[in-house]
C-alpha cells in the first residue's frame, strides 16, 4: 500500500475546537505528523464539550482529533515558549486560533518563530484577520456569517434563520487555512522560505459569495431569506414536507428536470410555470399539496429511475448507514467518517483514537534531547 500523499510534513496545532482542528484533522488524515499543543490539565476544550462516551472521552473530541498526538506545554513559562520554539525548528507548517496579537504578547509571534525557522508555514486563523476594524472582536461562527453578509439570506421568509452547521469554522476556517498551508508549502518549493497565513473566517465566507455579488452587481438586489432562485424563492428548487413528516429537497431547475418532476407527481400542466415569477406562489402550493399525499420513502421510490433532482432529507442516523456513503467508504458503520478529499493513487487513511492528553509528550520532547529526568522536572514545575 502506498504511503499517504503528506506523509513526512511535520504540523504543530496550537489552536483550538473546530476551525483549527479540522484543519489538521484533514491533514493527518492524509498522512501529516499533527502534535498538538495543549495546556496542562486542561487541554483543548473540545475534549470536554458533551456528549461522552462510555469511556468518558468527549464524542466530538475523538471525531475531530483522530490521528493525532498530544504533548502539554503551559506557554506562559520561559521554559515553555523555549519548547516551542524548539518544536518549530523542525515543523513544517504551525496552525494556532489565538485573537492577533496573542502570540506576540506572550513572545512566540510570527517574527520568533520564522527566526527559529525560516521555512516555517504560520497559519493563524481568526475570525476577522490580522488586520481591520473588527481585528480584535470577539466572535463565533454565527458572528462570522452576519458579517459576511451570508446569515441575511439564509433562512425563510420569515427571516434570517441559524444554520445547523458551522460553515464559518468549517469552510471559511478550516478548509481556507488547508489551502492556506498547502499553497505556502508549494512557493517554499520554489523560494525555500516558508510565511505567514493570514486566515480570516469571514473572508472566507464572503469569497463564497461570488455569484450573489455577481448578482448585486447587476440587479442592485441583495437576496434575501426564502427569496431568489436558489434562496427558496422558486418551486422548483425547495424543500417539501411529505405525510409522514419527513422531507424532500428537489433541485428541478433545468427544464429537463422539472418535466421529469410534474411527470411523476401528475402534473405535467404546470410545466410553464416553471420559472414564471408570478406563478411561483400558486406553483409552490401545488407541489406542497401533492408531496403531502405520501410518505417520503415512497416518493423516493417513485423517483427512482427518473432524472428529477429530488432526494431525501436524511437524519444523520440515516447519512451513516446509507447505501452510498457506506460504498464510498465515507462511513464505516460505527459513526466515523472516511477521509476526503479521494486521492485514488496515494490515498489517506483514518487515524487511530486522539491521544489522551499530553500522552506523547515524552516521546516527542525526547526526541529534542530531553532526559528522563529533565522531563520529569519540567513536570513537576508546572511546564508540561
Amino acid at each position: 500500500m502506498s504511503e499517504p500523499p503528506l506523509t513526512g510534513l511535520q504540523v504543530l496545532d496550537l489552536s483550538r475546537l473546530l476551525p483549527g482542528g479540522y484543519a489538521t484533522l484533514l491533514l493527518a488524515d492524509l498522512g501529516a505528523d499533527v502534535v498538538k499543543v495543549e495546556e496542562p490539565g486542561r487541554g483543548d476544550g473540545i475534549r470536554w464539550f458533551p456528549p461522552f462516551g462510555a469511556d468518558g472521552e468527549s464524542g466530538m473530541h475523538q471525531a475531530l482529533n483522530r490521528g493525532k498526538r498530544s504533548i502539554t506545554l503551559d506557554l506562559r513559562t520561559p521554559q515553555g515558549r523555549d519548547l516551542l520554539i524548539e518544536l518549530t525548528a523542525a515543523a513544517d507548517v504551525l496552525v494556532e486560533s489565538y485573537r492577533p496579537g496573542v502570540m506576540d504578547r506572550l513572545g512566540i509571534g510570527y517574527e520568533v518563530l520564522r527566526a527559529a525557522n525560516p521555512r516555517l508555514v504560520y497559519v493563524a486563523i481568526t475570525g476577522y484577520g490580522y488586520d481591520g476594524p473588527y481585528r480584535d472582536l470577539a466572535g463565533h461562527d454565527i458572528d462570522y456569517l452576519a458579517h459576511a453578509g451570508a446569515l441575511s439570506f439564509t433562512g425563510s421568509l420569515a427571516g434570517p434563520g441559524q444554520p445547523g452547521l458551522q460553515i464559518a469554522d468549517i469552510g471559511g476556517g478550516g478548509m481556507m487555512a488547508v489551502i492556506a498551508a498547502m499553497t505556502a508549502l508549494r512557493v517554499r518549493e520554489r523560494t525555500g522560505e516558508g510565511q505567514f497565513c493570514d486566515v480570516s473566517m469571514t473572508d472566507g465566507v464572503l469569497s463564497w459569495l461570488s455569484i450573489h455579488a455577481g448578482a448585486f452587481a447587476v440587479s442592485g438586489e441583495p437576496p434575501r431569506p426564502g427569496g431568489g432562485l436558489l434562496g427558496g424563492g422558486y418551486a422548483c428548487y425547495r424543500v417539501y414536507a411529505c405525510a409522514d413528516g419527513r422531507h424532500l429537497a428537489v433541485g428541478a431547475l433545468e427544464p429537463k428536470f422539472f418535466a421529469a418532476l410534474l411527470a411523476v407527481l401528475g402534473l405535467p400542466q404546470l410545466m410553464d410555470a416553471h420559472l414564471d415569477p408570478a406563478r411561483q406562489g400558486d406553483l409552490a402550493a401545488r407541489l406542497e399539496a401533492a408531496f403531502a399525499t405520501r410518505g417520503r420513502d415512497e416518493w423516493v421510490q417513485l423517483f427512482a429511475g427518473h432524472d428529477a433532482c429530488v432526494a431525501p432529507v436524511l437524519d444523520l442516523g440515516e447519512v451513516l448507514v446509507d447505501r452510498h456513503a457506506t460504498a464510498r467508504g465515507m462511513v464505516d458503520g460505527a459513526g466515523r467518517l472516511g477521509v476526503v478529499p479521494r486521492l485514488v493513487g496515494t490515498p489517506g487513511r483514518a487515524g487511530g483514537p486522539p491521544s489522551a492528553l499530553g500522552a506523547d509528550t515524552d516521546a516527542v520532547l525526547g526526541a529534542l534531547g530531553r532526559t528522563t529526568e529533565q522531563i520529569a522536572e519540567l513536570r513537576a514545575a508546572g511546564v508540561l
